[in-house]
């Protein structure tokens, strides 16, 4: 009942525009969206929780601020939701929004591709979130502890300019598709993952709003995701016989991210 009165105030606080304020559209709301933006269940987070051995062996890294251990399941194709679509037994095994694949260190937590930072997809980091700029760069075999916004190779990142117009935002995507050579460091919105080695990521996640509708109910996927412009720094420090990695990260920049303008029919 805490849920639905919850639920209720951010619909009346504006934060979800709803076509057609009807109980059954409101019911549809909350069973059909609610799960696609849920925190996984500690089952769920078992599935993917890393080695206990790991959480030993870098424990003195893990009491610094905004670090992390995270487990990125290969992407299997599975559903970017609950309800699973491709039932193997991979899918099976990781139930939660993004099944494992998709993380969101401005959440700090798996999230559906969309509004995630990082994609483990195909050996390879792959920035696949909306209205967001992800850049990658691999910086060789650094110590993690050492890295810093001073570091070779962070230049660029640090100061890269938001592009804030919607088209240009698009065109500069392309670009960063292919990929920007600056000096010895190749920057790109998806890179192989390798070991021994550090990864820097920008991740800019735009602010504004992303409408998505389910059963004639139309709201701001936005509202339920936490817009941020960071820096992360991370290596894999873990590698399963299935493919699954295990990164080291700490974050090293975290701040307010712009806001896109569009256009109403870009809306």
């Amino acid at each position: 009942m805490k849920r639905f009165f919850a639920f209720i105030f951010l619909i009346l606080s504006g934060f979800i525009c709803i076509e057609a304020q009807t109980s059954s559209h409101i019911l549809a709301l909350r069973q059909n969206i609610e799960l696609l933006y849920r925190n996984p269940s500690k089952k769920e987070l078992k599935a993917v929780a890393p080695k206990p051995e790991l959480f030993e062996k870098y424990a003195g890294f893990l009491r610094g601020r905004n670090t992390g251990l995270t487990k990125l399941i290969s992407d299997s194709g599975c559903a970017d939701n609950t309800k699973i679509i491709v039932a193997t037994e991979e899918c099976l095994k990781y139930t939660m929004p993004g099944a494992g694949s998709s993380y969101s260190f401005r959440a700090d937590n798996y999230r559906i591709p969309r509004l995630s930072d990082i994609l483990f997809t195909d050996n390879s980091f792959q920035a696949s979130g909306v209205l967001l700029h992800g850049i990658f760069v691999n910086i060789g075999d650094v110590v993690l502890n050492e890295v810093s916004l001073r570091t070779d190779g962070l230049d660029f990142l640090v100061n890269f300019q938001p592009e804030v117009d919607y088209e240009k935002a698009k065109k500069l995507d392309l670009i960063l598709s292919e990929g920007i050579r600056n000096g010895k460091f190749l920057y790109r919105r998806g890179l192989y993952a390798v070991e021994n080695t550090t990864f820097v990521l920008r991740s800019i996640a735009y602010a504004g709003r992303y409408y998505r509708a389910v059963r004639g109910v139309t709201y701001n996927e936005f509202a339920f995701d936490k817009r941020r412009d960071i820096i992360v720094a991370f290596r894999i420090v873990d590698k399963d016989d299935a493919g699954n990695v295990t990164i080291l990260w700490k974050m090293l920049a975290n701040k307010k991210s712009p806001r896109v303008k569009r256009s109403e029919k870009e809306l």
